[in-house]
């Protein structure tokens, strides 16, 4: 029996050794897992940005396609559109001698 346990060692040992590395690092091992957790965080995360800013992208498609005032503003804001009798005052910036 003394001569069995060393035989039996170096046949376990190494599988055990190998089923360990592969369990940690193997293409379906803990590393993986933690990687493909934390990618699915990230596009998760993703994912509810782009619906936020869809949210706010519908409000904005409604107000252009209905509200008059929003409109407006928006050409005020983006073109620079004034109205009639309106008088336009234009400040130089001093920064950018």
């Amino acid at each position: 029996m003394s001569q069995l346990f060393p035989r039996l060692l170096k046949i376990v040992l190494p599988i055990v050794i190998i089923t360990g590395l592969l369990t940690v690092f193997g293409e379906r091992g803990l590393v993986k897992a933690y990687r493909l957790s934390n990618e699915r965080d990230e596009i998760r995360a993703k994912v509810e940005k782009l619906g936020r800013e869809n949210q706010y992208l519908r409000g904005e498609l409604v107000a252009l396609r209905s509200d008059h005032h929003y409109i407006e503003d928006m050409a005020r804001k983006e073109l620079g559109f004034v109205r009639e009798g309106e008088t336009v005052y234009r400040f130089r910036d001093e920064s950018m001698k």
